[in-house]
């Protein structure tokens, strides 16, 4: 875990150093040269827009790198760490936000709390960027036989090509969201439709999640993190 937490810092800061602030560069000569354009050239449209969309792009970059410098710690719990994430991605977005947990909150094996987390908040991600939603969800449930964490959101949902080819042209996020559930001993499974909001669950079987260890912070009575509305 140290080591992970050590390399994601190193790759957090080349992308800060060097590729950001060189794609930052070739964006910012690219604007002057459209800005030289006429405007009533055909050319310049084109250019403004794909202007708009790099604006987007980059954004989402500084999104991922503001979470790759969240290194992770064993002293969050799994509610916790959503929660800090969430919030970190509401900033100057007007969705509403909150974690809801039932059951007793129960410290999990490093790699398992590693892999959900990830997970969640590849979710949690998706749901801000994209699917432009009012009010997203994060729910788990610490039950006697697996632990099971959805992500539910209200917005545009998911195009039905891109379930039925199973991940966004240029995006890995939901290969990879199955590939970590798949690596742990877990099953994932994703509803979505178009315009009717998406939900992602994620069950592990108790005895692969939960730690042998006692958390002194667990309580069994169900908690409510919310975030509001800005």
């Amino acid at each position: 875990m140290s080591a992970r937490a050590a390399e994601r810092e190193a790759i957090a800061r080349d992308l800060h150093d060097t590729f950001f602030q060189s794609i930052q560069g070739l964006l910012l000569r690219f604007h002057t040269a459209t800005s030289k354009l006429q405007p009533e050239h055909p050319a310049r449209e084109m250019f403004e827009d794909v202007l708009k969309e790099s604006d987007d792009v980059m954004a989402e970059g500084r999104d991922l790198l503001v979470d790759l410098h969240a290194t992770t710690s064993r002293l969050k719990d799994l509610p916790t760490a959503l929660a800090d994430y969430g919030e970190q991605m509401r900033e100057n977005r007007s969705s509403n936000f909150t974690v809801a947990v039932n059951g007793m909150v129960r410290p999990l094996h490093p790699i398992i709390f590693e892999e959900l987390s990830r997970i969640g908040k590849e979710a949690i991600g998706n749901a801000f960027r994209h699917a432009t939603a009012r009010s997203i969800e994060a729910e788990l449930n610490y039950e006697p036989d697996e632990l099971r964490m959805r992500i539910r959101d209200d917005g545009s949902g998911i195009d039905a090509n891109v379930l039925k080819g199973g991940h966004r042209d240029g995006h890995l996020g939901l290969p990879s969201m199955r590939a970590r559930a798949k690596n742990i001993g877990a099953h994932l499974d994703l509803w979505s439709r178009s315009g009717m909001g998406t939900e992602i669950e994620v069950r592990v079987p108790a005895s692969l999640a939960y730690s042998s260890a006692q958390n002194g912070d667990s309580q069994d009575k169900p908690r409510r993190f919310s975030g509001g509305t800005m």
